[in-house]
C-alpha cells in the first residue's frame, strides 16, 4: 500500500523523470535543461556520478582514454593521465553537472521501486512509498547497476566480512588480513594489485582465466595541460586518435585482427608469467574480445608474490572460517570480496517497469532484453533507455549517451511541435531492428567458447552493439517514418 505523498510536476509543460544520475542522466539532464523541459533526476546516491560513485575499490580506474570518456561539450583539458582513475572521473562528472546546473534537480537519496503507465503519464514509486507522476521517462540505470554476488552455500555462516566490489567495506583496511577475492573480471584486476602488497595472504579464487594486454598510461606534463587549455584543438586529436582506434576494431571471430590480438595476449602472458603450472591456470582457451578485454601492468606480476596465490578448484561453500574447495580444502580468511561483476544482461532488473495494458517489461524481456537503437521499447510509450540492450562494447559509453539523449530530445520536441502527447516505437520497427542486430551477431567473437555477461541465459547477446559507433550515431538522428505511433 502506497503511505507517501503523490506529486505531479509541472503540469503547465512536458516533464522527465530521470532515474539515475551517472553520465547517462546528466548528458540528458543537460539536453532537457537546453529544451526547457521539467525535469527531476533520482537517484539513490548522495550524488551525481553513478558508477564512479558507486565503485570505490582500490585502484578503480578506467579502461578508455580519458580524452574520450569525457563528453564533446565538456572536454577536460586537466586530465591527469591517459586513463583516469575513479576520483578523477567523479570529480569530472560532478563539475560538468554543477556547470550546467543539474544540482536542483536532483533528489537524490531517493530509489525508484516502480515506474507504471497509465495511458496519461507515468507513475514513479519510490521505495518509501512516495509517488511522482511525469509525462515521459528516462531510465539511466544502465547495466552495471545491480552487483552479481553467486550464491554460495555456507555464505550466512562466514564470521569474518563479505563484500562486493561495487559496495567496497572502506571501514577497515585489508592490510595485514587474510584476504580471498573471488572472481577475475574487469574490477578484480584493478584491485587485487592495489591490495595484495599489504595483504598477509591473498587467494584469488578463478573459474575461467582472462587475456590481459599491458597498459600504455602515461601522465600527462604541465606544458600539454596548458597547450590543451590554449588549443582545445590539440585534445581533441587526442580524442579523435581514441575515436578512430575503436572505430577500425573488429569484432569478427576469425578476423585478422582478432588473431593478432589473441597471439599478443599470449605473448604478453608467457613474458610475464615464467611458472609453467601458473601460466597454464591464468591461460584462457577462447579468444580475445569473448570476454571483456582488460589492460594490466600489475595482474600478472602480483601472482609472483609469495603470499599471493591463484586457486582454481571450485568453491564448494563459505566455512565459519573462510572458504572451503570441493576438494575439501578449506582457506581461511578474515575477508572475502566479491569481484563477481554485475548483473549486466538483466536490464533494468531493479525496477518493476509496467506498460501498457498492464505487460510487465521484466516478463517481455524474459528471453533477452530488446530495444529499438537501444532507446525505446514497444508497448512502453514515452519509456527511454540509455544504456539500453545492444549499446555497449564499441566505443566510449559517453560518445553513446550523447547520441541516445541528443535522439531522445528530437523525439520529445517532435511530439510536441505535433500536438501529441505519447510516442512508443511499433512492435514491426522493434524487431526489424533487433533482426538486423542479431544476424549481425553471427561470427563476431563475444559468440565464440565463453562465457559472459554479453550474453543472456538464453544464449542471446543483449549488450553488444554489432556497428560502428559512428553507425549508431547515424542512426539515431533521424525519426524514419513508420518507426513511431504518435497520440
Amino acid at each position: 500500500m502506497v503511505t507517501g505523498m503523490r506529486q505531479r510536476h509541472s503540469p503547465g509543460r512536458p516533464s522527465v523523470g530521470i532515474i539515475g544520475a551517472g553520465a547517462g542522466g546528466i548528458a540528458m539532464g543537460i539536453q532537457l535543461a537546453a529544451g526547457g523541459y521539467d525535469f527531476t533526476i533520482f537517484d539513490r546516491a548522495d550524488g551525481f556520478g553513478g558508477t564512479w560513485r558507486h565503485n570505490t575499490f582500490p585502484g578503480a580506474a578506467c579502461d578508455v582514454p580519458s580524452h574520450l570518456y569525457s563528453f564533446s561539450f565538456a572536454l577536460n583539458p586537466r586530465w591527469s593521465k591517459t586513463y583516469a582513475n575513479q576520483p578523477e572521473i567523479l570529480a569530472y562528472l560532478e563539475r560538468v553537472a554543477a556547470d550546467h546546473g543539474l544540482e536542483p534537480h536532483l533528489r537524490c537519496g531517493t530509489s525508484i521501486s516502480t515506474a507504471r503507465w497509465s495511458g496519461r503519464c507515468w507513475t514513479l514509486q519510490t521505495e518509501d512509498g512516495d509517488e511522482h507522476e511525469f509525462d515521459y521517462v528516462v531510465s539511466a540505470v544502465g547495466m552495471l547497476d545491480v552487483p552479481h554476488v553467486p550464491d554460495i552455500p555456507g555464505a550466512r555462516r562466514f564470521r569474518g566480512r563479505q563484500f562486493h566490489s561495487a559496495r567496497w567495506d572502506h571501514t577497515r583496511s585489508t592490510a595485514g588480513e587474510r584476504v580471498a577475492s573471488i572472481g577475475t573480471g574487469a574490477s578484480a584486476v584493478q584491485y587485487v594489485p592495489a591490495i595484495a602488497p599489504q595483504a598477509a595472504h591473498l587467494t584469488v579464487f578463478q573459474r575461467t582465466p582472462i587475456w590481459i594486454a599491458p597498459r600504455f598510461d602515461f601522465p600527462f606534463t604541465a606544458e600539454q595541460h596548458e597547450l590543451f587549455e590554449r588549443d582545445p584543438a590539440e585534445a581533441r586529436k587526442l580524442r579523435e586518435e581514441a575515436f578512430a582506434s575503436y572505430e577500425s576494431s573488429s569484432f569478427d571471430v576469425d578476423a585478422a585482427q582478432t588473431h593478432e590480438q589473441t597471439e599478443l595476449a599470449r605473448s604478453y602472458l608467457m613474458r610475464k608469467v615464467v611458472d609453467p603450472v601458473l601460466r597454464a591456470k591464468l591461460t584462457p582457451d577462447y579468444p580475445v574480445g569473448c570476454k571483456r578485454p582488460l589492460q594490466s601492468r600489475e595482474w600478472y606480476p602480483t601472482f609472483a608474490l609469495p603470499h599471493v596465490e591463484l586457486e582454481t578448484t571450485s568453491i564448494a561453500e563459505l566455512t565459519e572460517h573462510g572458504v572451503r574447495t570441493v576438494d575439501g580444502v578449506e582457506h581461511r580468511v578474515d575477508t572475502v570480496i566479491y569481484g563477481t561483476g554485475f548483473k549486466a544482461a538483466d536490464y533494468l532488473a531493479s525496477i518493476d517497469v509496467y506498460g501498457e495494458g498492464g505487460r510487465r517489461l521484466r516478463d517481455d524481456w524474459s528471453d533477452g532484453a530488446e530495444a529499438y537503437l537501444g532507446t525505446m521499447v514497444a508497448g512502453y510509450p514515452n519509456l527511454f533507455t540509455l544504456y539500453g540492450p545492444n549499446t555497449n562494447g564499441v566505443n566510449s559509453i559517453l560518445y553513446i549517451h550523447e547520441a541516445q539523449t541528443t535522439f531522445i530530445r528530437h523525439i520529445l520536441d517532435t511530439v510536441a511541435q505535433r500536438g501529441a502527447r505519447a510516442v512508443v516505437v511499433t512492435e514491426a520497427a522493434q524487431r526489424r531492428y533487433n533482426d538486423e542486430l542479431q544476424a549481425a551477431m553471427e561470427g563476431k567473437v563475444w559468440l565464440a567458447n565463453c562465457n559472459s555477461y554479453y550474453r543472456h541465459p538464453s544464449g542471446k547477446v543483449v549488450t553488444q552493439l554489432p556497428f560502428s559507433g559512428r553507425t549508431f550515431f547515424e542512426r539515431t538522428r533521424a525519426m524514419v517514418a513508420g518507426d513511431y505511433l504518435l497520440s
